[in-house]
């Protein structure tokens, strides 16, 4: 049988496993079968010699008979814990002293095994325990770096709203929305911050997007359209270089794709496309729409919410737009959540919104960062069909809002080969 380890805390290439127990023999066939399948044993049978070797960082978990002379596991698990407490024991006992364990479970042991245990009873629980103490990490690390993350996030955003490459709050406020939306759906708190910093960093892609196309006032050629949708899979090489961001970079990349499989890069439809790429799809389409564009003027709030709705099991995950109406009203306004979802939002870390001005504020008078100089090309007006025709084509990059193209058969579906306005 072959064990996934995962990578050892301790620094080492190997999980480091330290084994305790007056019994020589235990000893020799646990240090011969945690060898075989991958691990560092270190072995001692005598508990005062283990805790004199012992240094914090030195071993990912420790396993350690009950009853021993001279000190009992109990004893030698306090101390090893005073020095790192957050270190994994696995108890060991015999029959007669199983209430000894319980007892050490109690006061924090990460396992038991019953003498006598199998080879797979060991290994299965060295595992579980290793695999418990990891998770536990992660999600403290993530916690203390999650602010961290909202900082840079907020920082980026920033920049690129102020060479006018978002208009106003856009991607704030779509950091906000998805966040309350992932709060309604149930998820949890490190879901709920990839997905708000997904929104902040979702089209952090256009600063590799030439400014000739990113300010373009007026329709898009078919190579400057090809161009535009490369910022998603830019946005996410960028995230994807360190580990902390790989969730968030799989949202960027993925936050234009479309649930029947017609969007992009990647053409992968319905629960296939990352949850979070789902939510900030219907986000994104919602705020981009209802907002002032270099290329057309903000639509009626009611307009999106028809677009919206009418390309449900279309482009938009149906059970996310039902989310989105749970969060946001018919005009447009935030709607008040159960309590208990607004109590889980606000024990969230989020940096307040009177930072994030600041932050803007200061950014916006550095003079690389200065609004551009545009074309003065009159804008093109948005050219919208009757409703029945009408389709939602992008959310963000161009006119979300496209009528169906005559063709000399008939009538070009929205999405398919007929031209379009700006759409992206």
């Amino acid at each position: 049988m072959t064990w996934e380890l995962r990578p050892s805390g301790s620094g080492n290439g190997r999980p480091r496993v330290l084994c305790v127990d007056d019994e020589r023999i235990i000893l020799q066939l646990v240090e011969r079968l945690l060898a075989r399948q991958g691990y560092e044993p270190t072995t001692f049978s005598d508990p005062v010699a283990a805790i004199a070797a012992f240094e914090p960082g030195t071993f990912d978990a420790v396993m350690t008979d009950i009853h021993m002379p001279g000190m009992d596991g109990l004893a030698l698990m306090h101390a090893l814990r005073e020095r790192q407490p957050d270190l994994p024991v696995i108890v060991v006992t015999g029959h007669g002293t199983v209430e000894t364990a319980i007892q050490a479970l109690r006061e924090g042991a990460s396992g038991m095994l019953v003498k006598p245990f199998t080879g797979e009873e060991l290994l299965s629980e060295v595992k579980r325990a290793l695999g418990a103490s990891q998770m536990r990490y992660e999600a403290l690390q993530y916690r203390y770096i999650s602010p961290v993350l909202d900082s840079i996030a907020l920082t980026l955003s920033t920049a690129i709203e102020a060479r006018n490459l978002e208009t106003g709050e856009h991607c704030r406020q779509l950091g906000m929305l998805s966040e309350r939306m992932a709060a309604v759906l149930g998820l949890n708190e490190r879901q709920r911050t990839s997905i708000r910093i997904g929104g902040y960093l979702h089209d952090i892609g256009k600063i590799g997007i030439a400014d000739a196309i990113l300010l373009k006032p007026g329709r898009l050629t078919d190579e400057e359209m090809a161009e535009m949708r490369r910022h998603s899979e830019i946005g996410a090489a960028i995230l994807e270089v360190h580990d902390a961001m790989a969730d968030i970079a799989q949202i960027v990349r993925h936050h234009h794709e479309r649930w029947d499989g017609r969007g992009y890069p990647d053409r992968i439809a319905g629960l296939d496309i990352p949850l979070g790429g789902r939510i900030i799809a219907v986000a994104d389409a919602f705020s981009a729409m209802t907002t002032d564009r270099i290329y057309r003027p903000a639509l009626p709030v009611e307009r999106a919410w028809t677009e919206l709705r009418a390309h449900r099991g279309s482009q938009f995950d149906p059970e996310i737009v039902d989310a989105f109406e749970r969060v946001v009203d018919e005009e447009g306004r935030l709607r008040p959540l159960d309590s208990g979802v607004e109590r889980v939002l606000e024990t969230t870390t989020n940096p307040s919104t009177a930072a994030s001005v600041a932050l803007h504020n200061r950014l916006a008078t550095l003079p690389m960062l200065r609004p551009l100089t545009v074309a003065t090309a009159p804008v093109e007006a948005c050219p919208v069909a009757g409703d029945d025709e009408c389709a939602v084509v992008a959310s963000g990059e161009g006119c979300e809002i496209a009528p169906a193209v005559e063709s000399g058969s008939g009538t070009v579906a929205p999405g398919g080969s007929g031209r379009s306005a700006r759409v992206a």
